[in-house]
């Protein structure tokens, strides 16, 4: 899908921008923009794009986005239903590229921060137990100004440098240049599978959304995200059913139903193969946390 360009509106003589989120639902669109970003969710759930990458995401998720990386985050569909009461919250901090091609080079106290700034160029997920520890400081950062403000990015952004847990988001061989390769037709391809991947979808009927014929179709969606469309879509069927196996009171042959599976020995194979464990191991394993 075709990537907008945001213009990040930095004020005055700041040297970064903090802001709090609150509203009904995440509604950003696929997006880039040449600053870093670390976002971290207060309150919310539903699935996180980053580069190629589509994940879950709950409250305490903390991601840090390298520059010129397409990202989003979209609610599940509960909180578009009419008369939703639920709400979102997050943090986003952003801040230059020139922030660490400049300001941290000449300065070896920062060699680890600098150092995880150039991991974060395909996206940095960070472990539970390292956003828990600056949650507290990611808090208090919107209300503070000037030189503080700067002073406690540095101190989270050191202490997320320790996270041995950290882990890689967009796969190493995406194209993080925006340009002709981010296409509508591919908005209107993912909106589709969003919308659509608890029913069959065929390969015909994907192409004819974006417009192709499915041979063209299929390598055009391979060179663009480094996987099938099948492929693709499992992941997003995988990550729903995660959700439905730890949230709702339903049998485990319901959940591959609700997900798109019909057939329940694809189902298992296919939850196996994304998690290492079958449906009813993960159910265990999380529910007795």
């Amino acid at each position: 899908m075709k990537a907008l360009f945001e213009k990040v509106p930095f004020a005055g003589q700041s040297s970064l921008l903090v802001r709090r989120f609150k509203m009904p639902y995440f509604d950003a669109p696929w997006h880039y923009h040449p600053e870093y970003e670390l976002t971290y969710i207060v309150e919310g759930y539903g699935r996180r794009f980053v580069g190629d990458h589509i994940e879950p995401f709950t409250a305490g998720d903390l991601v840090l986005i390298g520059p010129d990386l397409p990202h989003f985050w979209r609610s599940d569909e509960d909180f578009y239903q009419p008369g939703s009461t639920q709400e979102v919250e997050s943090i986003v901090i952003q801040f230059p590229s020139e922030f660490s091609q400049q300001g941290l080079t000449t300065l070896p106290e920062a060699s680890a921060i600098q150092r995880l700034l150039e991991r974060s160029r395909y996206g940095l997920r960070f472990s539970p137990a390292a956003g828990l520890a600056v949650r507290t400081q990611l808090n208090q950062l919107p209300e503070r100004t000037g030189f503080l403000q700067l002073l406690g990015l540095l101190e989270i952004l050191d202490e997320l440098a320790a996270d041995s847990e950290a882990a890689l988001l967009a796969s190493d061989g995406y194209q993080l240049a925006p340009g002709a390769a981010e296409t509508e037709r591919m908005k209107r391809v993912l909106d589709f599978m969003l919308t659509n991947f608890r029913e069959e979808i065929r390969v015909e009927q994907i192409a004819s959304v974006a417009g192709m014929a499915p041979a063209a179709f299929c390598r055009y969606f391979k060179k663009r995200t480094r996987k099938s469309f099948v492929e693709y879509l499992n992941e997003l069927r995988i990550g729903h059913a995660r959700k439905l196996l730890t949230q709702v009171d339903i049998s485990i042959g319901q959940v591959g139903l609700e997900c798109g599976f019909n057939n329940s020995s694809h189902f298992h194979r296919q939850f196996k193969l994304h998690t290492g464990m079958t449906p009813l191991h993960y159910q265990t394993v999380q529910k007795a946390k």
